[in-house]
């Protein structure tokens, strides 16, 4: 990372912070999604299954509150990711309309146009690591509705079409 990138990075730490908390969030949708599901402390019964690591016990949380219909999985995953994904997708409730979510590893090279259909059908784009943050910088410019959720690890973009266009920086 280019040292003013990363001073860039360092300084926008406590605003993602405040953020987090759901400080500055208007969005009903965005508000509960930061609170409930990406900063929640409960403990899940799945937890035991998923192991230690927060990051899988956020993904779990987050496809358990999207519900989607299918999640494809666009590159390798690790052995917790994978149970968390099963695991969420079997206690989901059966919906009629869920939509697809695609889970992007950082080694994954998945077509823009792809993960532009998926948004554009109403589903969400998952980045587990955002090693490479250039493919979340054009997400971001061509999603046209919906609402982006930004950390300095993990990037969630839900595109549904009742949702406004947002953008929230936050610590994931």
């Amino acid at each position: 990372m280019k040292p003013a990138a990363w001073l860039k990075t360092l300084a926008s730490i406590p605003k993602r912070a405040w953020r987090s908390r759901g400080f500055g969030i208007h969005s009903p949708f965005a508000f509960r999604f930061v609170t409930t599901v990406l900063r929640c402390d409960a403990s899940y019964y799945a937890y035991s299954l998923i192991g230690n690591s927060p990051h899988d016990r956020r993904l779990y949380r987050v496809l358990l509150h999207l519900a989607p219909s299918a999640v494809v999985r666009s590159g390798p995953l690790s052995h917790t990711q994978h149970t968390a994904i099963d695991t969420a997708l079997s206690h989901t409730e059966a919906r009629p309309l869920r939509h697809k979510a695609v889970i992007v590893p950082p080694e994954a090279i998945v077509g823009i146009a792809y993960l532009r259909r998926i948004l554009a059908d109403g589903g969400c784009v998952i980045f587990t690591d955002l090693r490479n943050p250039a493919s979340a910088e054009i997400l971001d410019a061509t999603a046209q509705c919906g609402m982006t959720f930004r950390g300095l690890r993990m990037g969630i973009i839900v595109g549904d079409s009742s949702l406004p266009r947002q953008q929230f920086n936050i610590l994931i």
